[in-house]
């Protein structure tokens, strides 16, 4: 018994030196936990360990089982021998070419069928069903009207159209975004392939309507902006052909001769704008996603642009009048500045979309006027005007957006009437140029004067923070200085002319002097005013200057030359005087 109890005791005693062992390691962990650095924790015994090779391999081909690849390339390859074999029999005349056709079609909407049943079910399968009964339906479309000829043209249109429909249904019901996106693809490029090179364009600007407004559905499900733009560039795409073929034929018949699908240019172009127009407001309005994008914020300018000259080219090659257009487009120019008004009166605290509205009908209207006056001056007045008008109606509504617009169009009007003048007026100006440049000066003028008078509002938008300090309002000035001086250079020719001096040499250097005193008369207004606006405006007539000078040098001689070289120099003494003064006052304060 004594042998027993002793090994007894000596097991108690080596279980307690165990004990105080491992207390010890336990406490010495604890220490190192507590001593670590901050962001760095121990290794856990809950970490995997890492991966071997064999492992890895296991863990890859575990991934291909739960994504459902292998069944879904299986099924893939499945639906594709069977299209084979149905177009390898009718090819061998085993089956009739209506009856393959039939069938065909069949198989192609039993697949989108059974994928709309297959999204029911939350098949893994249904994409796949879904993505390639819209491909087979559109290649047997295609193949059977433009290979055999034995579907008419039609029916053709109306089956994409259907398809596309159908796809958009399926994804609306189980809110799955790739049915649309395959039938939208699908139904724009057959369209596209079933008569190419000479697809029947009304026929197709109906699929492609469809189409965008199938696109911009999509983005409801999820967010495609490439699709959206895939879709406009494949429209403007049809457009240019058609109107290159437009081109082509115009010159050879005359428009009443034209072919029904050419025919129809402008009223299938204005429905194709009509229905962007739509698209974009409701894009700003939030209808398509939660978030504007900037597509939506582009669209309305992008689309005014194209709908103008494509128009424009028909026109020029005399598919109809001039002013049978410009009407039209000028009720769409003030639709479009309606809507922007309607957007900034809406009380939302952005307003999306405001300014693209508001510069897109002013494009339009700017540049559909001078067909409407068949005079480019009275149309740069007029345009002078509505900048204006959009001036004071952007304080109304508190939008910088809109006045950053107005400043746009009234240098717009200005370059345009300088354009003009320019190429007609070279060596003797005219008494309307004159008057025109002249109400274009005292408008712009105003315009300048009531920008300085009414800040603008500081609602943080991003035109407001592109025009901070209002420093675009500087465009105004130069646009009244730029009219003023074509006002002034022809009172110089009139002088001259009384003067019986009135030679190119002469005039030429009386223009420099115009410009040169302009300058001086800014640098010095700028000085006494403490005005960096005028200062930096008269800097930049100072440049213009010296190119001026530069140019009077290679082209005159005697007096003139003379009198170009004592003004050109008058300003640069004036101008490192008002810089040199103004640094030395910059350094005091």
């Amino acid at each position: 018994m004594r042998g027993t109890g002793t090994s007894l005791e000596d097991r108690v005693a080596q279980l307690e030196n165990k004990v105080g062992i491992l207390t010890q390691e336990l406490a010495a962990l604890r220490g190192a936990t507590a001593a670590a650095p901050e962001g760095k924790s121990p290794p856990s015994e809950t970490s995997p360990p890492p991966l071997s090779g064999a492992e890895a391999s296991e863990e890859l081909i575990f991934w291909v089982d739960r994504a459902y690849i292998l069944p879904r390339i299986a099924t893939t390859s499945f639906i594709l021998v069977v299209a084979l074999s149905l177009r390898t029999l009718t090819d061998a005349r085993i089956i009739d070419l209506e009856l393959g056709t039939l069938i065909g079609m069949l198989y192609a909407f039993g697949l989108i069928i059974y994928g709309w049943s297959s999204y029911g079910r939350k098949s893994a399968q249904a994409p796949v069903f879904a993505l390639w009964g819209t491909i087979v339906l559109c290649s047997v479309v295609v193949e059977t009207h433009r290979v055999f000829q034995s579907l008419p043209t039609v029916i053709a249109y109306l089956l994409l159209a259907l398809t596309g429909w159908t796809t958009v249904i399926m994804s609306r019901r189980y809110q799955a975004a790739l049915p649309v996106f395959a039938g939208t693809i699908g139904m724009s490029f057959a369209a596209f392939a079933i008569n190419f090179p000479s697809p029947i364009f009304p026929l197709l600007t109906i699929i492609l309507i469809l189409a965008n407004a199938f696109a911009a559905y999509a983005t409801h499900l999820l967010r495609a902006s490439w699709l959206r733009w895939l879709l406009l560039i494949l429209t403007l795409l049809m457009i240019q052909i058609w109107t290159l073929k437009l081109g082509i034929y115009l010159d050879k018949v005359a428009p009443a001769d034209l072919d029904p699908s050419l025919q129809w240019f402008l009223p299938a172009i204005a429905a194709l704008a009509f229905a962007y127009s739509v698209i974009a407001l409701l894009g700003v309005l939030g209808r398509l996603q939660d978030r504007v994008s900037k597509f939506d914020i582009v669209l309305p300018v992008i689309n005014v642009i194209w709908f103008f000259f494509a128009a424009r080219s028909a026109i020029g090659h005399g598919l109809t009048e001039p002013h049978l257009f410009a009407f039209p487009a000028l009720t769409a120019g003030a639709a479009h500045l309606g809507v922007a008004w309607w957007l900034a009166r809406r009380g939302t605290a952005e307003a999306h979309g405001t300014t693209s509205f508001a510069l897109a009908g002013g494009l339009l209207l700017s540049l559909a006027l001078p067909l409407a006056f068949g005079h480019a001056l009275l149309a740069s007045t007029a345009i002078a005007a509505l900048a204006l008008g959009l001036g004071l109606a952007a304080e109304r509504m508190a939008n910088g957006g809109v006045r950053l617009v107005s400043y746009l169009l009234q240098f717009y009007a200005t370059a345009s009437l300088v354009f003009l003048l320019q190429s007609t007026d070279k060596t003797e100006p005219s008494l309307i140029g004159a008057a025109a440049s002249g109400l274009l000066a005292l408008i712009g003028a105003y315009h300048y004067y009531w920008a300085r008078q009414h800040p603008p509002p500081s609602a943080g938008t991003l035109t407001d923070r592109f025009n901070a300090d209002d420093r675009c309002a500087a465009l105004l000035l130069v646009a009244a200085l730029t009219s003023g001086f074509f006002t002034l250079r022809t009172g110089l020719y009139q002088a001259l002319v009384a003067a019986h001096i009135a030679t190119p040499q002469a005039f030429s250097s009386g223009q420099s002097i115009l410009i040169d005193a302009t300058a001086i008369i800014l640098l010095l207004v700028g000085l006494n005013q403490r005005n960096k606006e005028l200062r930096n405006v008269g800097i930049l007539i100072a440049l213009v200057a010296t190119a001026k000078v530069c140019l009077d040098l290679l082209g005159l001689k005697g007096f003139p030359l003379l009198l170009s070289l004592f003004s050109f120099g008058s300003v640069a003494t004036i101008a490192s005087i008002v810089l040199g003064r103004w640094g030395r006052s910059a350094s005091r304060d």
